[in-house]
């Protein structure tokens, strides 16, 4: 038995699509399965699922909701996945790693303690493998805060798969997400530094340049902020063709061989880890 969250909320058994209901209904077993083990009470599921002004029949809705959606779990997955009440909370019980938020989240924790690239890659390949879309693609809307804790997570996946597939020299494999990605996401400054050094390994010093210079424009006008270090190094070491200056990237130039696997060790882990999908604590929060 498995959910998936990251694209359209589904629930599966032995390969076979669960019917969960209607929209609100997908809603409510999203909600409980990203807070999966611990207790939501109705007024959190209420407020969550109505954004604006809940009618006065929320909590009722909400209780035949989760009643339906104990009946359809219990039956399909056969006790190992069911909703269990708990005074005024109701709390799905069942192993996270048979949701796919949970299982990303393991997948690049894993790869973010491997010190050797190829396996690293290869990992976060299989974390962003488990996307189909947008978070609850059909429950909610695209900026609501249930989804950007995911977004952002999925996004700094992709940065660190695509830094270990230029530090193993694959940057024609990988320019194409390059390039589509920045399009999406012209603020992330350090998605727009791969970007510059895939295009100038590639042979084309001349748009990576003309990459920097978009960035650095819209940076300015829009928030009157300059680049980054980062991006303002990779900069003029393009513009010297130095293969030698020391980033926090890969070389200018590819490796031109495999590398041994004691030399691969990562020296410096990122900054910043992935955000972890969000839980219910954190949307209360803020």
């Amino acid at each position: 038995m498995e959910i998936r969250l990251l694209g359209p909320v589904e629930a599966r058994a032995g390969g076979e699509l669960i019917d969960l209901g209607p929209r609100k209904q997908r809603l409510a077993l999203a909600i409980l399965a990203l807070s999966v083990n611990r207790p939501i009470t109705v007024d959190q599921l209420v407020d969550l699922t109505w954004i604006n002004d809940p009618p006065r029949t929320a909590r009722h809705a909400v209780h035949v909701w989760v009643s339906r959606l104990r009946a359809r779990l219990l039956e399909s997955s056969r006790g190992s996945l069911q909703i269990i009440t708990r005074g005024a909370t109701y709390a799905l019980s069942a192993d996270p790693m048979n949701i796919d938020a949970f299982q990303f989240r393991a997948l690049v924790d894993e790869a973010r303690l491997e010190p050797i690239w190829m396996i690293r890659a290869a990992t976060l390949r299989r974390a962003l493998a488990l996307w189909h879309g947008p978070p609850l693609a059909d429950v909610a809307a695209p900026l609501d805060k249930l989804c950007q804790g995911l977004d952002e997570a999925r996004m700094a996946a992709a940065e660190e798969w695509l830094d270990a597939e230029l530090r193993l020299g694959r940057h024609r494999a990988v320019i194409d997400q390059l390039v589509e990605l920045t399009a999406q996401h012209p603020d992330r400054q350090h998605l727009a530094a791969l970007h510059m050094l895939a295009l100038y390994r590639d042979g084309r010093a001349c748009d990576a340049l003309r990459t920097y210079r978009q960035v650095r424009r819209r940076l300015v006008e829009e928030f009157g902020l300059d680049p980054y270090v980062e991006l303002q190094e990779l900069e003029s070491a393009i513009l010297r063709a130095d293969s030698c200056l020391d980033l926090h990237e890969p070389a200018l130039s590819p490796p031109t061989r495999p590398r041994p696997a004691h030399l691969q060790a990562v020296k410096d882990q990122p900054a910043r880890p992935p955000p972890r999908p969000a839980t219910l604590q954190h949307l209360m929060t803020g």
